[in-house]
């Protein structure tokens, strides 16, 4: 057999109902020359027993000695890993069976890209398809608010990982990705592709209004960083400013408001060039133009400032009658 060039990271936590057919789904790819790693976090079910009935060479399963978390779990895999490229799974969600050959015929192909993700598909309580961002300068520009590509679909050339000594921080309650995004934005590229290879279980564990709760003032926590490695003072104000204009809470605040933190960043941005700038104007304008709705929403916006938003200002009137005269 020809080198292996990819391994699977897989972290477990008590997948039980749903790790054979993720497993399944592994051992039915078209690409055959793979191996798992299968980190078990102390499950208290029966995901062992399960991982341990495949009787293939290629399933590697370690156990933890404590339950530590998922960032923990994930980086005891990496640490094992010398393969030429990795791929994420979860041991609760599904590979299309053409995944992992696509993924590595697309970085054998850019050898530029450090990392690449497919769309993903969402099953269980929600069914939809999440497209994430092509343009590497685009996904650099995204961070500002958050991470453009999937994390859980993605194919990672390991020697950008290992080269640069990046693992998994669980500086930040769920955002290990997002952190992880914003620390490669400098050391490689990153893209996305449209095909669906991913199939990601969305059920009641991982939704719900305690983890929303928590993961907003991880998210200002995260802001708070961003904020002042630009240069911007990380007060209470700019960072409920922030989390809004990335629609996480009701806008609070004035029109003004909203637009001076736009410029603000704008601004910062030019000194530091931690951004690509044209990239940075469009997602900046993204985001405005989304809390201007907001404030058509709830009153907060007169038809007179409407008027001064110039690019935006056709669609926005046209919205703004819209729901003064109920065809909204």
């Amino acid at each position: 057999m020809d080198e292996t060039r990819l391994s699977v990271l897989i972290p477990n936590y008590n997948n039980g109902p749903y790790l054979k057919e993720a497993l399944d789904s592994l051992f039915a790819q078209t690409y055959t020359n793979f191996i798992i790693y299968f980190v078990d976090d102390c499950s208290t079910d029966n995901s062992l027993e399960i991982a341990e009935s495949y009787k293939d060479d290629r399933l590697v399963i370690i156990e933890k000695d404590s339950n530590s978390g998922i960032v923990d779990t994930m980086n005891v895999a990496l640490n094992r890993i010398e393969t030429e490229y990795y791929i994420r799974m979860d041991g609760d969600d599904i590979s299309t069976p053409e995944r992992f050959q696509k993924l590595v015929d697309f970085m054998d192909q850019n050898s530029e890209i450090g990392v690449c993700s497919s769309s993903i598909e969402t099953f269980g309580i929600e069914n939809k398809v999440r497209v994430f961002e092509k343009s590497p300068l685009m996904n650099s520009a995204n961070l500002i608010f958050g991470h453009s590509i999937g994390h859980a679909s993605s194919i990672f050339r390991t020697a950008v990982m290992k080269e640069n000594k990046i693992e998994y921080v669980d500086r930040f309650w769920r955002l290990e990705d997002y952190y992880l995004f914003y620390r490669l934005k400098d050391l490689t590229l990153t893209t996305a592709i449209p095909d669906k290879f991913y199939l990601y279980r969305q059920a009641a564990y991982n939704n719900n209004a305690e983890i929303t709760q928590r993961k907003n003032l991880a998210f200002k926590a995260f802001y708070e960083m961003v904020l002042t490695d630009l240069g911007i003072e990380a007060s209470d104000k700019n960072l409920s400013v922030h989390l809004q204009l990335n629609n996480r809470g009701k806008s609070t605040f004035g029109l003004k408001d909203y637009q001076n933190h736009i410029e603000l960043l704008r601004e910062a941005n030019k000194k530091s060039l931690l951004y690509p700038v044209a990239e940075l104007e469009k997602v900046l304008s993204r985001h405005l133009e989304k809390i201007y709705y907001q404030l058509i929403d709830q009153k907060k916006i007169t038809l007179f400032q409407i008027w001064g938003l110039g690019e935006h200002k056709k669609a926005l009137l046209k919205y703004y009658l819209g729901t003064r005269l109920g065809k909204k």
